[in-house]
């Protein structure tokens, strides 16, 4: 690779960061009626990366991602800050395995609800564990694999429509 083409990569990936730690840090102050439940929707430009650039710029843009919106929120190193971590990097590296074990058997779709599911499932592990120590909270896991798999879905067919930009586009 030249270096001019190293450095449209890292200026590419540059601005992916930009645009995920910039929907990430949106997303936070969109008020819900369930204040823990999220679309995630910083999670398209995750696995856009992933498709498009690899795992290495994906593992990176994701945590990134959750460091820079930490920062902007001010929830650097608080509770919320462990469950974005667990989640986003649990559901990185899942979606790298779902996508290299299933070849082409397995669409971007199918790939962002796998991401989604165990996005929502660290969390929960990760909020039992540290958090909240009390069984009854794994009562929440068939509500969370629910709404995983909805935003799952959603966050699937933005992201393949933005891979099919990206790959075709000069982007």
């Amino acid at each position: 690779m030249t270096v001019t083409e190293r450095t449209r990569k890292l200026s590419r990936l540059g601005l992916l960061l930009a645009l995920a730690t910039a929907i990430h840090s949106l997303e936070a102050l969109i008020p819900f009626s369930v204040g823990w439940f999220r679309f995630g929707f910083a999670n398209i430009i995750g696995l856009a990366t992933l498709y498009v650039f690899g795992f290495r710029d994906a593992f990176l843009l994701t945590a990134g991602r959750i460091l820079l919106g930490g920062l902007i929120s001010g929830q650097f190193g608080s509770p919320g800050f462990l469950l974005a971590t667990a989640g986003g990097l649990s559901s990185i590296v899942t979606m790298e395995c779902a996508r290299q074990l299933s070849g082409e058997r397995l669409s971007e779709l199918g790939v962002s609800v796998i991401g989604a599911v165990t996005h929502n499932l660290a969390q929960l592990l990760v909020a039992y564990v540290m958090l909240v120590k009390n069984d009854s909270i794994l009562l929440l896991a068939p509500v969370m694999i629910l709404s995983a798999i909805g935003a799952g879905v959603v966050n699937g067919i933005a992201a393949k429509f933005l891979i099919t930009r990206m790959r075709s586009s000069k982007f």
